[in-house]
């Protein structure tokens, strides 16, 4: 029996290996849905395939196996972090999905809870004026009936009309009594004023004092004759 060599033993190692990664990619292609989990399966049926070498090969051509092997591993290995990746992003998008539809539908129920509330308030509103129009009618109504009790009935306009023709009417003021016509002082009318009092005055006030006494035809007398008539 031939001693195995080191290339060879690094080729069962990379077969083992690249088996590994194969089982594991399909421990969680179960944990996966629909496609992804169907093309992660391909992959390590493949990987397994190409690691299914014959230790006679491996004997042959160790680094041509472990090239092999390995290049089958990381395949496989990208392969199952890609179904992963994607897996875990559709999970975020259907949870980022189902959190907006959860949103969604709590933003209708309220719109709709507003809708309804607005729909009361008009309601509201309408049932209020209406009320407010009716009050209005009321009160001119009742406005009118208070003019009617208290606005004076037929018979009654008759008898205070009777009355007002029945008073008798105010007495006429007296006429004034005609005063007395003041007497003209004559031309012999004499005057309070003592006679050294006319001597002293002039000829125009003599007879200014002459037609304040009545006198007449003074206005050719001299200031004696003046002095004369009025003493």
């Amino acid at each position: 029996m031939s001693k195995t060599t080191k290339a060879q033993r690094t080729a069962f190692d990379a077969i083992d290996d690249a088996a590994a990664a194969a089982k594991q990619a399909r421990k969680v292609a179960k944990t996966l849905p629909g496609k992804n989990a169907k093309k992660l399966r391909e992959v390590a049926a493949e990987t397994l395939d190409d690691v299914d070498v014959s230790k006679k090969a491996i004997r042959r051509a160790p680094a041509k196996v472990t090239k092999k092997a390995q290049r089958a591993e990381e395949r496989v290995r990208k392969a199952t972090r890609t179904a992963i990746a994607k897996a875990e992003k559709k999970a975020r998008l259907r949870a980022e999905a189902e959190r907006a539809a959860v949103e969604a539908e709590r933003a209708a129920q309220e719109a709709k809870a507003r809708n309804a509330e607005a729909k009361s308030l008009k309601k509201l509103a309408a049932k209020a004026e209406r009320a407010a129009a009716k009050a209005e009618l009321d009160a001119l109504a009742a406005d009118r009936t208070l003019e009617e009790q208290f606005a004076p009935q037929g018979d009654d306009v008759d008898a205070a009309a009777a009355a007002e023709s029945s008073e008798p009417a105010p007495a006429a003021e007296p006429a004034p009594k005609p005063t007395a016509a003041r007497k003209r002082p004559t031309a012999t009318a004499t005057s309070a004023a003592p006679p050294t009092d006319l001597a002293a005055l002039t000829v125009v006030q003599l007879r200014e004092r002459a037609r304040a006494a009545g006198a007449t035809g003074y206005s050719r007398l001299t200031k004696a004759e003046l002095v004369a008539l009025l003493s």
